[in-house]
């Protein structure tokens, strides 16, 4: 059930600004997935990690642009 959680965060993510820009204020694994679970989100960071991957696999260039830069800067996962 958490994996589906993971998932739905990062397709919400994907959609939603204001999200993001919430997301940015984390600054650790801990923030993160406190403002996460503060918007209704249950997952842990390697299960967002496990998600990421498995949507990742296969790309070998990843775009400097696009929704998820702040992802990017998610050390943690």
């Amino acid at each position: 059930m958490s994996k589906k959680n993971a998932g739905q965060f990062l397709a919400d993510a994907a959609q939603n600004r204001t999200l993001r820009e919430t997301l940015e204020t984390a600054t650790s694994a801990e923030d993160f997935l406190n403002v996460a679970h503060q918007l209704g989100y249950t997952f842990t960071t390697e299960e967002l990690g496990n998600v990421i991957h498995f949507y990742s696999e296969g790309i070998e260039m990843r775009r400097s642009t696009g929704v998820w830069p702040w992802l990017r800067n998610v050390h943690w996962i």
